[in-house]
Formats: C-alpha cells, sequence, structure tokens
C-alpha cells in the first residue's frame, strides 16, 4: 500500500471521526466557551482564560485534539511519513522518516480555539493553541483573521506566545483596532515554526483543527461600528524641496497626504536612477503638529549614477491599516517629480564583484565539527561587501549558509600582509540535520554600491561539484589498545 493511499484514507477516516466529535460535543463546548468569557464556572476566581493564562486546565478540560492523532500525522507510520519539509520538493524522490539521519519531522497543530466569540471595537480577543509534540525552545507565531464580508481588506492579527510552564500550549491575543467594520471575522492561515526552523502551514481548508465545532471556520464576531473606516489614504502633493544635488547630498522631500476618517501615519517614496538600475527608498515622518504633513530625507550612494533622479511610487497607510499605493506612471500628482544629480564618475561603479575561487581544503568531518570555507573575490571599485556560501543536503531538506569575513592579520604578526580580498568562514551542521553530503548550491556576493553576483553549479561551473561530506558521530571509535607482551 502506498503511503499516499494511507494519507487519503486516513484523511476521511479522521474527517468521520471530526463530524461524530462535532456532533456530540458542541452543547459542551459551547457551555466552555461561555464559562470562560464570564467565569461563572468557579465563583470568586478571576477568568480562567484571562490573560496571561495563570490558571489554563479549566479551559482547556474536556477538549479533544482536532487532529487525526497527537503526532498530527494522520494515522500514517513514522517510518512512512514522508515529512512537511519534503512534501513539495522533488516529487517522487521524498524520503520517508526512517531514510533520514536527522530530525525531521514537523511539529502540528493540534488545537486552536477563540475564547472570545464576541468582542466590541477596541477589545482584545483571546485564544488558545495546542502543538504537538512540545518543544523547548517555542517559536511565536501570528493568525490572519479576514473579514467575511471584506475580506483581507480588513485583517485582525492574532500573536500566539508559548505558555510558560505548559510547552504544548500557546495563548493567543489579538487587539480589534476602534477602525475595525463590524462583523464576523474567519480564520484564514497561521504558520508554525519548531526550535529546528520546521515549518508547517494550516488554513481552514484543508486542516479540520483550524474549524469551529459545527464545521465552520474559527471564528469571532465584531460588534457594528459606526466609526469604522475601510478608505485608504490619498496623496495631495509631494514635492522635492532640493531640487539639484550631488551624489551624497541630502535631498528633502515634502508630502502632504488626507484620510476621511482614522487619519494618516505613514507615508515613504521611492525614487529610481534614469537608467532604472538604482532606487532608493525615503521613509516619511509626519509632523506631529501639521497632521497630514510629511517630511523625508534621503541621498543617493556616490557609487550610483547621477542625472534625472524621479519618484516611482509613494506608500500610504492610515491609522486603521488601510494602504494606498500610488505610481507615478499613473497617477497626475507624482508626474514630472524628481531631482537633478551630479555624478562623480570616478567612483560610479556598476559592476558586480568577481569571484576567482573558492577552497574546500577538508571534505570531510565528523558531524559535530566544522569545516572551513574560504573564497577569493575582488571588486574593481567601491569593494567587496558581503560573501555567502550556501550548502544543501542530499535529500534537499537542510541548508546551511556560512557567511565568509575578511579578517585583518594579528598586530604581533608584521610579516602577514592583509588580504582584504580573502574571506573565510566555517560550516557546522546542528544535531538534528542531515548527515551526509552537502553540495555548494549559491554563492552569493555583493560589493558596497550594491551590485549583486549569484552563483550556482547548474548554470556556473565555478562552483560546480563542490562538496563536503558529514559523517555520523559514531564512526569515530576508539583506537584498540595492542596487548602488551607478557
Amino acid at each position: 500500500m502506498s503511503v499516499r493511499f494511507v494519507v487519503l484514507a486516513a484523511l476521511f477516516g479522521a474527517s468521520a471521526g471530526l463530524a461524530q466529535r462535532a456532533e456530540s460535543q458542541p452543547a459542551r463546548q459551547d457551555e466552555e466557551v461561555g464559562q470562560a468569557k464570564t467565569g461563572k464556572d468557579k465563583p470568586g476566581l478571576a477568568d480562567p482564560a484571562a490573560y496571561p493564562f495563570e490558571i489554563v486546565d479549566d479551559v482547556t478540560q474536556g477538549t479533544e485534539p482536532a487532529s487525526a492523532d497527537v503526532t498530527g500525522q494522520l494515522g500514517v507510520a513514522d517510518e512512512d511519513y514522508i515529512p512537511e519539509v519534503f512534501q513539495y520538493r522533488r516529487r517522487g524522490t521524498q524520503p520517508a522518516q526512517r531514510e533520514l539521519s536527522g530530525e525531521h519531522r514537523s511539529t502540528a497543530l493540534t488545537e486552536f480555539r477563540v475564547i472570545d466569540l464576541e468582542v466590541d471595537p477596541g477589545d482584545t480577543v483571546r485564544a488558545i493553541a495546542r502543538v504537538e509534540p512540545a518543544f523547548e525552545k517555542g517559536r511565536r507565531f501570528v493568525a490572519e483573521f479576514w473579514s467575511q464580508e471584506y475580506g483581507r481588506a480588513s485583517v485582525i492579527y492574532m500573536n500566539f506566545k508559548p505558555h510558560e510552564k505548559d510547552k504544548n500550549l500557546y495563548l493567543g491575543r489579538g487587539r480589534v483596532d476602534r477602525h475595525h467594520p463590524g462583523g464576523r471575522y474567519n480564520v484564514g492561515s497561521t504558520m508554525i515554526t519548531d526550535e529546528h526552523g520546521h515549518k508547517k502551514a494550516y488554513s481552514t481548508e484543508f486542516n479540520p483543527v483550524m474549524r469551529a465545532p459545527d464545521g465552520s471556520p474559527a471564528y469571532f464576531v465584531v460588534a457594528q461600528n459606526p466609526a469604522a473606516d475601510l478608505t485608504p489614504p490619498t496623496l495631495r502633493s509631494l514635492e522635492i524641496l532640493t531640487p539639484e544635488a550631488s551624489v551624497g547630498d541630502t535631498i528633502r522631500v515634502e508630502a502632504f497626504a488626507e484620510d476621511n476618517l482614522a487619519g494618516p501615519t505613514q507615508a515613504r517614496a521611492v525614487f529610481v536612477s534614469p537608467s532604472g538600475r538604482r532606487s532608493v527608498r525615503a521613509d516619511l515622518i509626519g509632523d506631529a503638529r501639521n497632521p497630514g504633513r510629511f517630511l523625508g530625507a534621503f541621498s543617493i550612494p556616490e557609487w550610483y549614477e547621477g542625472g534625472r533622479w524621479t519618484v516611482q511610487k509613494v506608500e500610504l497607510y492610515d491609522a486603521a491599516r488601510n494602504s494606498a499605493l500610488i505610481f507615478a506612471a499613473t497617477s497626475p500628482v507624482l508626474a514630472d517629480v524628481g531631482v537633478l544629480v551630479g555624478e562623480k564618475p570616478e567612483k560610479r561603479d556598476d559592476d558586480p564583484p568577481v569571484l576567482l575561487a573558492v577552497e574546500l581544503p577538508q571534505r570531510e568531518a565528523l558531524a559535530s565539527d566544522s569545516i572551513p570555507v574560504a573564497a577569493l573575490v575582488e571588486d574593481n571599485l567601491s569593494g567587496v561587501d558581503k560573501v555567502y556560501v550556501s550548502f544543501q543536503s542530499a535529500s534537499g531538506a537542510d541548508l546551511v549558509r556560512v557567511e565568509l569575513e575578511s579578517r585583518n592579520p594579528p598586530l604581533n604578526r608584521p610579516s602577514l600582509v592583509p588580504q582584504p580580498n580573502v574571506f573565510r568562514g566555517a560550516l557546522k551542521i546542528a544535531e538534528w540535520q542531515e548527515r551526509g553530503t552537502y553540495t555548494v548550491s549559491r554563492v552569493n556576493v555583493s560589493d558596497r554600491a550594491q551590485n549583486y553576483l549569484n552563483l550556482n553549479p547548474v548554470r556556473d561551473e565555478e562552483v560546480r561539484g563542490l562538496e563536503v561530506v558529514f559523517l555520523p558521530d559514531e564512526t569515530k571509535r576508539p583506537r584498540a589498545t595492542e596487548p602488551s607482551p607478557q
């Protein structure tokens, strides 16, 4: 029987089981939610679901995980389970759990429940979530709730963080803005990450765990809000206060924006060079004394080209999180807005760095050891800024990115000549990562003028066939001692 058939059968079985539980438990779960909201289950005590959730047992007592089993693997045997990290990678060659030397099992979301089903604008919505198996270094995650009427035009984010004592339990809070429209908000999606960096996404379309007892998406309802704001701000004007400048000089910008209710809060503009190859972003700061007025300052790096730099787009946001993206190509307000920038021809740098060599002096090491990595990189003018070498495991699941640095020689070794274009680092894998062959999958280099060089073995021969091998630590055996002569 194939793994795919087992997964499908388990899915149908899990759906049937959930349907039966949904029929038998709505009354009990509704009663629990009501008790959690009112605190009537234990008179004299504070709401057991209140943040920071010091008492959680009473809230979760009697509930069952919505997944097929506690591991979330839908009944598939561990040795046949294809980890989530391989589900959409290299189809036909996905390794099963038994074929892996590292720990690649993704975490599973086994419970997701909203506690506050009815809230007012400005209130806080609370929820609980459970993750299996538990792990020590729990990472926070965010769930999105979308308005059933307006979709993603009105989004409320709920932040989850691990409980201090129960490593399986996550406690979520989300604030309803005073300008959010009323109505039902359904959970859209969430992504959980374990301490090993494995990610797993959940959505209501595919995962019963994200649904309410009646089978609909988990939700809460916001009371009708006469102060709701769904209209994004508008740009009234944008002006360059510095009509001419040289590269490196400060260029000042002034903008005016309007909003119907909540008021504009943030703005930024992007300027592009005459050739379109370069761009610079200017963050605009609001003037508290004059609401709607924004001021900004930016400069063109000395390595960039001169000429007439023009605005490409402007982003606006209001206090209700409505946003507007305005392009110069379609907006008369931004037409002909630009600044004349003087160039320094002797410093202009348009060419990326050159990779001359990658050195792997040691091709084999124990999994607990590290392997040195070096590269020789040159740049014609501005100088090399960053060098990264990425290594990928044989199955494709683990990717380790090594940043190489240029180190000057020690001061007590004056005979050594500084070599600023030699970059060195060390490749080391974590305990949970796969053992075996790691291949150079990419080399990324940039200079201070933000010119980029990206090399991969499929296209570029310079980095093709570079491999290292990490052996399991069990291969390290103590050398047998010879028997002493009698």
